[in-house]
């Protein structure tokens, strides 16, 4: 099997009825070098039967299951299976546009030094989540870091250690040590990656009650722009 330019790490939990939408995205991509990693964070719903029937789809989706972590423990079980040069994040209930990855190769291309892209989201639903850093202010998810708007070369998130074990922000306190250490980073301006908040059991509220905070109930407001 070849080396995948692309390594695509999805955590998910009782997403069963999102998660056809999820995978569906990534196989109708145009760019066909990639590899699909799924970890079950203990799912109760048949999520992993429903994994195991897209893995019989295509060999090039991966999928493992443990006891449940929280997101951040599954992304770092998943990141130590990565194959491909480049790290991107899909959460179970999104999906992308047939062009995310064929973009972001066509950057790498352009600029190959960078190390780091960040991209704004297309969002369907309520565009405003809570401040971590201003308690009771809701600002709107432009203002705000997230894993689906990260496509990072697995060497500088392994340099970096992956997402920091803690109870809330993990991937701020991520963005802000790939910052520490000079990771050179660019913007891209195209909205391919849909972030749903149209449904009231999205990964943001039911699984954050469950075990931690999720990406989305996050930000970080000082690495935005």
């Amino acid at each position: 099997m070849s080396t995948p330019f692309f390594s695509i790490v999805m955590p998910t939990w009782n997403r069963v009825a999102w998660l056809d939408r999820a995978l569906a995205s990534v196989l109708a991509q145009q760019e066909s070098s990639w590899e699909l990693l799924i970890a079950d964070d203990g799912s109760s719903d048949g999520t992993w039967a429903s994994l195991c029937d897209w893995t019989r789809r295509d060999g090039r989706v991966r999928c493992w299951r443990h006891a449940n972590r929280g997101p951040a423990a599954s992304r770092n079980a998943l990141l130590r299976h990565a194959r491909g040069k480049w790290i991107v994040f899909l959460d179970s209930d999104d999906e992308l546009l047939p062009d995310h990855l064929a973009l972001r190769r066509e950057a790498i291309a352009a600029q190959p030094d960078t190390e780091l892209w960040l991209s704004p989201m297309r969002i369907v639903g309520n565009p405003f989540v809570p401040s971590c850093m201003h308690p009771g202010e809701m600002i709107h998810v432009d203002r705000c870091i997230g894993v689906g708007m990260i496509t990072v070369r697995r060497e500088a998130i392994l340099r970096a250690g992956g997402f920091p074990d803690t109870s809330y922000a993990e991937d701020a306190a991520l963005m802000t040590q790939l910052r520490i250490m000079g990771t050179r980073t660019a913007w891209l301006t195209h909205r391919t990656y849909v972030y749903h908040r149209d449904h009231t059991d999205s990964i943001t509220g039911h699984h954050a009650r469950q075990t931690r905070p999720s990406w989305q109930h996050v930000v970080a407001e000082t690495v935005a722009g």
